[in-house]
């Protein structure tokens, strides 16, 4: 058991028990003998994030293809150089990836890439949690999707020992992906009882294509396919109309928003707000490193706000709650984790923020200046369930991830 004393939440100082994987007790004094007692005094707890869109191991394309639209980036610049990866990149470029995410206080991701079996091995070593995909992208090539077909099906039934690891399926998008290939995915993720992501209405461009292929837009093509539901996620979903609004609401589908990407690469503006009002269930992803250039939630999240006050011309949306909430809870409950609420019975996801640090001062409002003034310097701990990812700003093997990263972004650039 670890009891955090003198820890700030939610205005008041309290103590908190955590015991195994789950946040036991919740008091203003806790009196109980416990395996270790961690003086929180001057710190404040909060729910960690959940990135639930992100490409982990692009983090060698960091700066790459700068200025181009999405097409463009994708064909000239993406597709080429991950042409040239290797299995064996993987495993080093996902632990920096994780390195990343934990100084800024994600403890779960949402992957959407190749070669999983490296990813894999960096959660399992450093301790977070992370739903991975076998990601289907056969170009419309039949033996490209029996491959892929015939590769999703081992994956999952592959044995998983990892109860922080889900394993589910992903269909890059309708413009990488053929019908047969989306439909079997479909299939399989009843089968399997698990979870679905693709890139949907991500450009305009997208939407033109889909409706001159087939004579709807994306979401009514997924809709009509039997792609969409309360275990879908569509990422981006930047351009929506009215029905697929009413689509996404009525099967529970949930949708990943990516201000940074979106506005980087002149995809568009989620209109946030509408979609809040509408009752459709959002989350917040950062995409990867390559059109993002970042993979903080604590940047997202100051994007997301005012990115839906500017795309709705109103200063009373994108609020501070709404914000957090999408970047924590609402990530975790898409995926059936209990986390993202500091709360008796929760899992033990959580971070520990430096109340002094320049950027939290004056304390008028803790999660305000999360989304609008912190960055990672704020961020002391991080514990994933249960047990310590970073202690006091320290990640175990450090130095060594900065290496064996620099070492594969060598070996690629050659």
């Amino acid at each position: 058991m670890i009891l955090l004393q003198n820890v700030f939440l939610n205005n008041r100082v309290c103590d908190i028990l955590i015991d195994k994987n789950k946040i036991t007790k919740i008091s203003d004094k806790i009196n109980m003998q416990a395996d270790e007692v961690i003086d929180c005094r001057d710190k404040a707890i909060l729910p960690s994030f959940c990135n639930t869109h992100t490409h982990a191991s692009m983090m060698f394309l960091r700066g790459i293809g700068e200025d181009k639209i999405l097409f463009d980036w994708l064909h000239q610049e993406m597709f080429p150089r991950e042409a040239k990866l290797k299995p064996e990149y993987m495993y080093a470029l996902s632990r920096y990836a994780i390195l990343e995410m934990i100084k800024t206080g994600t403890t779960c991701f949402v992957d959407m890439y190749f070669h999983v079996s490296g990813t894999l091995k960096a959660v399992q070593e450093m301790g977070l949690r992370a739903v991975i995909p076998y990601l289907g992208m056969d170009f419309f090539d039949d033996k490209n999707t029996e491959n892929d077909i015939q590769r999703a099906v081992q994956y999952l039934e592959e044995p998983s020992e990892n109860s922080r690891i889900k394993k589910v399926l992903s269909c890059h998008s309708i413009y990488t992906c053929s019908q047969k290939l989306i439909l079997t995915f479909v299939e399989l993720t009843k089968k399997y009882n698990t979870y679905l992501q693709l890139h949907v209405s991500e450009t305009q461009k997208e939407v033109d294509d889909c409706v001159q292929k087939f004579g709807c837009r994306p979401a009514e093509l997924l809709y009509q396919w039997g792609a969409m539901g309360p275990k879908t996620l569509f990422a981006h979903a930047v351009h929506l109309n009215d029905n697929e609004i009413q689509l996404v609401k009525k099967t529970g589908t949930t949708l990943a928003h990516c201000p940074t990407s979106n506005l980087k690469l002149g995809s568009g503006q989620m209109p946030l707000q509408k979609y809040l009002d509408a009752g459709l269930k959002l989350t917040v992803g950062t995409d990867s490193v390559a059109s993002n250039n970042s993979l903080s939630m604590i940047a997202e999240m100051k994007l997301a706000a005012l990115s839906a006050k500017n795309q709705a011309d109103s200063v009373l949306v994108g609020k501070v709650g709404d914000i957090f909430q999408i970047a924590t809870k609402n990530g975790f409950e898409a995926f059936g984790i209990k986390a993202g609420e500091i709360k008796e019975g929760n899992l033990a996801d959580f971070i520990l923020v430096d109340m002094n640090n320049q950027f939290l001062l004056p304390n008028n409002n803790l999660k305000s200046n999360m989304i609008y003034a912190a960055d990672s310097s704020c961020i002391t701990d991080v514990f994933c369930d249960g047990k310590p990812v970073m202690r006091n700003k320290v990640i175990p093997h450090e130095a060594e991830i900065i290496s064996d990263f620099k070492r594969v972004c060598a070996d690629l650039a050659a």
